[in-house]
């Protein structure tokens, strides 16, 4: 049973050796024709065949992420503080140098205050001025005025002396106006007083004289008088009558001088009274101004000291000279925060701003640090500006120039950006056997994945964009 076996199995193999020893000794183009084909061959293209499927099957079902990619830098998260001067000035100290560490409040560069203290208490005089000029206005108003004189902070007792002077000799003034109109008054007055008897004596007088005149016209009538005497007292009582009619009219003219004299008084007192309204709003108007221009005045020699707005480093230190000239908003030095968060400032390319918003995964490559060594950082996009920041191309030329598919609308020579802010989750980095910390100006790529793509849709995008072109002419 077993040598049969033996048998079986062995025969193919000498069948094999017999064949090929028959094969070996014929022709050589027989040999050839009767040679097996080698089954490496077929092998390897069934090994193509199989890798074929393999892949694609693995770009059919395989993807890869779609990423945003922007340049950018590190910033602090409360942005660095620049440092500039309010107005044209003279350096007269500098405290700090570059890289030196302050606080909130010191004082970086003094500047020469000169100018500005002068201004300064020029205006502090103009509003003490005014003031003064609005107390004495509303003391005059009063009725005991130098009483209810309060005079201002900051009066000196020349100044206060003055203006009391000035208030006893425009209320003397005042009072002698009014006191002459009321002589005026009395004068009139005493004039009609005197015309008032004059009328009434005459008023008793003529009924009596006309009573004789009646008397002897009747008698004259009889021829029993003289007629002579008749005409004499006929006489008499037509001067009384006129008499009475001119101081009758007197005494009319004295109440219109009474009554104008006291509408002239009364006239006086309002002018006066309106005079003094009228001078002190001006006064009062004048002296907020003045208020307001201190305050100016203040707050510019407060800005001849230009200090830190928060703690942090000094750096880019522009200004080293004492006595030097800064000009308004020149850049003396800029102050990088202690405190705040580093973050990323990158600039996101108008064809990604589509697909790009808050929330969004980053990867970080620092530029310094090889990433294929040192690894990759990562953060979340915090914000994308809402409207783009035009700036100039950078070597090249506009995308529109080449026709293709992949020109640019944007204006010719410049390129629109959007600029985002994308959070780190750590703030420093493991170089060889050392944490390093990273530092606000280090540059970097970030990469936003916005997206996946199967793989089979990215190998044929070429052929669809060529299908779309074919045959187009312009």
């Amino acid at each position: 049973m077993t040598s049969a076996s033996r048998n079986i199995v062995t025969f193919p193999r000498a069948e094999i050796r017999r064949r090929e020893q028959e094969i070996a000794f014929l022709p050589a183009a027989l040999e050839i024709t009767e040679s097996p084909p080698s089954p490496i061959g077929r092998a390897i293209g069934a090994s193509i065949i199989a890798v074929f499927c393999v892949a694609l099957l693995w770009a059919s079902f395989g993807s890869v992420d779609i990423v945003a990619t922007a340049t950018g830098k590190i910033v602090p998260g409360g942005r660095t503080k620049l440092i500039q001067p309010f107005e044209t000035g003279v350096v007269r100290a500098i405290h700090v140098r570059d890289g030196q560490t302050v606080n909130a409040g010191d004082v970086l560069i003094e500047l020469d205050p000169t100018m500005t203290e002068a201004d300064q208490e020029r205006q502090r005089s103009d509003l003490v001025a005014a003031e003064l000029d609005v107390a004495r206005l509303r003391a005059a108003l009063a009725d005991d005025p130098l009483a209810a004189f309060k005079s201002p902070q900051g009066a000196t007792a020349a100044e206060i002396e003055m203006h009391r002077q000035f208030l006893i000799s425009q209320r003397a003034e005042q009072s002698a106006k009014l006191a002459e109109i009321e002589r005026q008054q009395g004068q009139k007055e005493a004039e009609r007083a005197t015309t008032s008897a004059s009328v009434a004596k005459l008023q008793a007088t003529i009924p009596v004289l006309q009573e004789r005149v009646d008397i002897r016209k009747t008698l004259v009538d009889k021829a029993l008088a003289s007629k002579v005497v008749y005409l004499s007292e006929y006489q008499e009582l037509v001067g009384l009558q006129q008499d009475l009619v001119l101081q009758q009219s007197r005494l009319r003219e004295a109440d219109a001088a009474i009554a104008l004299l006291k509408e002239t008084k009364d006239r006086t007192a309002a002018e006066y009274r309106r005079a003094t309204y009228d001078a002190l709003a001006k006064a009062e108007q004048k002296a907020a101004s003045a208020a307001q221009e201190v305050v100016k005045a203040e707050r510019r020699s407060k800005l001849q000291h230009l200090t830190a707005p928060v703690d942090g480093v000094v750096q880019q230190l522009a200004v080293h000279t004492v006595g030097g000239v800064v000009t308004p908003a020149q850049a003396l030095a800029i102050v990088v925060p202690s405190e705040s968060q580093l973050e990323i400032e990158a600039m996101l390319s108008n064809r990604d701003i589509g697909f790009v918003h808050p929330g969004q995964k980053a990867e970080i490559k620092i530029d310094t640090f090889n990433f294929t060594r040192y690894g990759l950082l990562h953060g979340d996009v915090l914000s994308v500006s809402t409207d783009a920041i035009t700036r100039d191309r950078q070597g090249g030329s506009n995308d529109r120039a080449s026709g293709t598919a992949q020109g640019s609308s944007e204006p010719k020579g410049q390129e629109l950006e959007y600029a985002a802010r994308v959070s780190l989750d750590r703030t420093h980095m493991q170089v060889e056997d050392k944490l390093v910390k990273l530092g606000p100006g280090m540059a970097v790529t970030v990469e936003v994945k916005t997206g996946t793509r199967r793989i089979i849709s990215y190998l044929l995008s070429p052929l669809a964009r060529y299908k779309q072109e074919a045959l187009r002419e312009r």
